[in-house]
């Protein structure tokens, strides 16, 4: 599956209230706590890929996440499986697998027009809206482009475009601002 996905940095306030006077259905609120781990035999950071081990509100997943295959939003491939949280930690590790950072967040999720719409408050960070809907595996480049196209159409009516888009992910925000 293609993640389709454009974030950006801005207050809630205004996009949820127009969001909801607009019908978006709201999905509920998840507490997320991620971490993240680096591979012995090549540097994720380097390949631009992501192995995630991530609690939502008590409940784990694994996720890999690939390349991101454009400059301007997080579209990649990406591969969830359902796990026990402690187990799959010490699989990675026994593998020799390591942490890298972690990331935690609290996340408001709503429903519009075939988008998943994240209100993410991101510990040490700030608010950030990321925008996403999905494509199957195998999409071809025209169908991933109108996709991100038709995000950053929605994005455009709260004044933000392709500029405002940011592609580093929460946890190179958080090892960066650790460097400070």
């Amino acid at each position: 599956m293609y993640e389709i996905e454009v974030k950006v940095k801005m207050p809630h306030a205004e996009m949820k209230k127009d969001l909801i006077e607009s019908g978006a259905v709201f999905s509920g609120t998840e507490e997320q706590k991620d971490t993240y781990f680096n591979s012995p035999g090549r540097d994720f950071a380097k390949t631009d890929e992501a192995l995630r081990i991530r609690s939502v509100n008590g409940k784990g997943e694994v996720t890999y996440k690939g390349k991101k295959i454009d400059t301007v939003s997080k579209t990649r491939a990406e591969y969830t499986s359902s796990i026990d949280v402690g187990e799959m930690k010490e699989i990675l590790l026994a593998l020799g697998f390591f942490v890298s950072g972690a990331v935690s967040k609290r996340r408001e999720v709503y429903k519009w027009n075939n988008f998943a719409i994240g209100f993410d408050e991101v510990e040490g960070l700030g608010e950030f809206v990321e925008v996403e809907t999905d494509l199957r595996d195998g999409a071809d480049q025209s169908e991933i482009q109108s996709e991100v196209k038709r995000i950053f159409e929605f994005l455009g009516k709260y004044g933000l475009s392709e500029r405002d888009s940011i592609t580093t992910s929460y946890l190179e925000m958080v090892l960066e601002k650790q460097k400070k």
